[in-house]
This record gives structure tokens, sequence and C-alpha cells, in this order.
């Protein structure tokens, strides 16, 4: 004999009008989702629709397709600031390789020397050696 355990998942979305809300519920059974729950408050009005996964996956598809509808026009705008934006980055880049011209040189000769007087002296091992 198997137990099935059952877990729900409940989010509540409120609106601008405090009135109204939407709650999404899934109903999850040995680990597996077999029921998704709709539904739409207002006031003291509640209408509940309850899916099977096919069902939810269906109702997300129209959803997705009236939201390309709705939104049609405003992905091209999109598009044309996303362009803008790379031009800007090419600015950047182009503003720190000139940076990078303007930096102050280090004279190497000194820093050689540097590295030269510290490769001759070595370290004894008796006078680091914690043990």
């Amino acid at each position: 004999m198997e137990i099935e355990k059952t877990r729900e998942t409940s989010w509540k979305i409120q609106l601008k009008n405090k009135n109204d809300n939407i709650e999404i519920t899934s109903v999850e059974i040995s680990g597996e989702v077999r029921i998704i729950k709709l539904a739409l408050l207002n006031n003291d009005t509640i209408v509940k629709v309850e899916m099977n996964k096919e069902e939810f996956f269906n109702f997300l598809s129209l959803i997705l397709a009236f939201k390309d509808v709705v939104i049609g026009e405003e992905s091209l705008i999109i598009e044309e600031d996303l362009d803008i934006i790379d031009d800007n980055q090419a600015l950047v880049h182009e503003g720190i390789l000139d940076m990078d011209e303007n930096l102050f040189k280090l004279q190497t000769d000194s820093n050689n020397r540097n590295f030269e007087n510290n490769d001759k002296e070595e370290l004894n091992p008796e006078e680091w050696d914690p043990w």
C-alpha cells in the first residue's frame, strides 16, 4: 500500500483595487502536479476554475498568444532601445581604451632592480619555520 502525499502551493495576487484578487493554486499529488485552480475574487463574488495539467497548458498558450496581441507594437520599441544600449556600450569601451593610453607609465628599470634585489635575498628556513 502506497501513501499519496498532497501538497498545495497558492499565490494570492492583489490588484490595484484592494478588493480584487487573483488566486492561483497548484495541487501536487505524490510529486506530480495534477490540478491547477484559478480563482478571481471581487468583494464577495468568487469565480473558481479547476484544470488538469493539459487544460492548464492550453489555457497558458492562449494567454501567451493574447499577450502577443496586446504588446505587439511595443516589442519594436524594446528592440530599438537595445540598439541604443549596444551603441552606448561601444562608446564606454572606447573611453576605457583612451584611459589606458593616458595612464601614468612607471619606470620599469627601477622595478626590475627591486625584483633583482629580492631574488638575491634568500629566506633562511630556520628563521620562519614554526616547528
